[in-house]
């Protein structure tokens, strides 16, 4: 009986390290970080559709939407990695990954992806409406079976990239209002061309590890990364014109002190993509990148003091 119950006590304390890793590996799934700011961007769009259609939300229904959007966009990035586990093994930065490195089976990430994709749809379909629903499903397709097999293809899959990454401010608006208004292209259109800066400063960091995975990222197909720089220039000044859009559902005080807040935001995104424009070093590639990270919470504080 001594015997038994001390194997019994060891046996529970050799598992539970490997039960929490798995535990772990099911989080890595979700790539919490971008769904939490997936989230964040689906809020923001949320009220800022509310505010300018002047109409009021229902807690339930934003709950809900929240766990839909939460269960979709956790099934987009569990079946991207379970697509790209064969890449993701031969590149060091992902090889670390549930798949790659043997944490989970591919039928445990497949199952995952497939029931939070349910659950999610689920949500949407019962506590938002139909046109939410359907246009999650639609981000969905696109990032899964779009996007994720384009980056063995084409340099072209960031762009598609951004539009998957953009259409959460879509859904966002069609959670409240079932319409998208011109702040939510305003503000689609701004998260579809920040993305751009943000995604050559990754792209040119980490284009050894593409290049192995056999991803055709910009920086591995032109690797003098001149052409990413270029992209970053266009794309953060496209954004400034962008950016002020908003600033036409304001008043005429907040239309003066939006316009410059704005504009000096993107200026200061637009400088530090010149500087990669100018020198592609990992130094200055790292600063684009956390002026990108910085640039989007602010903006989006911005739209929501000027309107909410």
């Amino acid at each position: 009986m001594s015997s038994l119950t001390t194997s019994q006590e060891s046996a529970k304390v050799n598992s539970a390290p490997q039960e929490k890793t798995r535990f772990q590996a099911y989080v890595e799934l979700t790539k919490l970080r971008i769904s939490v700011m997936v989230l964040l961007t689906f809020a923001v769009a949320a009220f800022l559709a509310a505010a300018e259609a002047q109409v009021g939300i229902s807690v339930i229904s934003f709950l809900g939407a929240l766990v839909g959007m939460l269960g979709v966009a956790s099934s987009g990035n569990a079946m991207n990695m379970y697509l790209e586990r064969y890449s993701d093994f031969l590149m060091p930065r992902t090889a670390g990954r549930p798949l790659p490195g043997q944490r989970l089976s591919s039928t445990e990430v497949a199952t995952f992806g497939a029931v939070s994709l349910g659950v999610g749809m689920g949500f949407l379909l019962a506590l938002v409406n139909w046109e939410t629903a359907a246009c999650g499903l639609a981000n969905w397709i696109l990032y899964v079976f779009i996007y994720t097999p384009l980056k063995r293809k084409t340099h072209f899959n960031t762009e598609v990239g951004a539009v998957a990454g953009a259409m959460p401010i879509l859904m966002g608006s069609l959670a409240t209002t079932q319409s998208v208004g011109l702040v939510g292209w305003a503000f689609f259109g701004v998260l579809l061309l920040w993305q751009f800066p943000h995604f050559m400063a990754i792209a040119w960091m980490y284009r050894d590890d593409y290049r192995k995975g056999g991803l055709k990222m910009l920086t591995v197909t032109e690797p003098t990364g001149a052409a990413a720089g270029r992209k970053s220039v266009i794309t953060a000044v496209l954004l400034i014109l962008v950016s002020l859009i908003p600033a036409l559902a304001m008043s005429p005080v907040q239309f003066w002190i939006f316009c410059l807040v704005a504009i000096l935001l993107g200026v200061y995104y637009l400088k530090a993509a010149i500087a990669f424009n100018a020198s592609r070093t990992e130094v200055i590639a790292r600063k684009l990148l956390r002026v990108s990270i910085i640039y989007l919470p602010l903006y989006m504080v911005l739209l929501v003091t000027c309107l909410i």
